[in-house]
């Protein structure tokens, strides 16, 4: 007699999803309060928004060689006879002949297609939003989300952000040779000749591989070799130092004024209601 039972198919050969952020990527690092798909589309809105600024991209402006469009209007406008008889014949043999130099001009290039230039990165931890963006400023771009958010209302669910300028897997050695690099680049002399204060920001989740203990040393002893005279600031630090380790990978970057822009909060501040004083009779 036959078994009606229903067999159990264990599917081992589906491919596997990426389940944490890749090495060798930049981008913002988001935390959010549930609804990921919600304020996913909340990031990508202000991200294509501060992209058009030109003080944040670092796309190059489209030369005259890149519009074939505009080139064949040229052409055409050039090439309108002033006999009005065959004038439509012309301007279509114009555009034509531009076309075809446009194509013979770059050849086997045919459609291009507009690269994206936010893409997001799975992290495999809940509440939690990478989006890797191309030709960008991380750190300014950051900067102005922070102050156009806290300024008027812009986001439901997202709440803070994180410009990663640095993403690999959990090596401390690894980590040790970015934090020496990030560290050189950012605490030097400024006009004064002062150097900024400093602070260290550390967070992990989903990883108990890394202690907050040996990043601190870390950062220590780079300064003390890089910057001895440098000072640390734990209310209004000039620079902020973060490490967020998500999953297998690590994220190194750099927040300017962290505390005095409310720890990158992408939320306005919240004005109290006036309570009427209470007169005592």
């Amino acid at each position: 007699m036959g078994d009606n039972r229903k067999r159990k198919h264990n599917h081992w050969n589906q491919k596997v999803k990426q389940k944490s952020v890749e090495a060798g990527v930049t981008g913002l690092f988001f935390s959010c309060e549930g609804h990921e798909k919600q304020a996913l589309q909340e990031a990508y809105s202000i991200i294509d928004e501060l992209l058009e600024d030109p003080t944040v991209s670092t796309l190059a402006e489209p030369s005259a060689e890149a519009a074939p469009e505009a080139n064949a209007s040229l052409v055409a406008s050039e090439a309108k006879p002033e006999d009005g008889d065959d004038s439509d014949e012309d301007i279509a043999d114009a555009l034509k002949k531009a076309c075809d130099d446009e194509r013979q001009a770059k050849p086997g290039k045919g459609f291009v297609k507009k690269e994206r230039r936010c893409i997001q990165r799975p992290t495999g931890v809940k509440n939690c939003i990478f989006v890797s963006v191309k030709n960008a400023k991380i750190e300014l771009l950051a900067e102005k989300m922070v102050d156009l958010t806290q300024k008027t209302p812009r986001c439901r669910y997202l709440q803070r952000v994180y410009p990663v300028e640095h993403t690999m897997p959990v090596d401390l050695s690894k980590m040790n040779e970015v934090l020496m690099k990030v560290i050189s680049d950012t605490l030097k002399p400024g006009e004064d000749g002062k150097l900024p204060t400093y602070s260290v920001e550390f967070k992990a989740r989903n990883n108990d591989s890394v202690a907050r203990n040996s990043v601190l040393q870390m950062v220590d002893d780079a300064i003390s070799v890089l910057a001895p005279t440098a000072r640390v600031n734990l209310n209004h630090a000039d620079v902020t130092f973060f490490v967020q380790v998500s999953r297998t990978t690590i994220m190194v970057g750099v927040c300017r004024q962290f505390y005095d822009r409310r720890k990158y909060s992408l939320r306005p501040v919240k004005v109290a209601a006036d309570v009427p004083a209470v007169v005592a009779e």
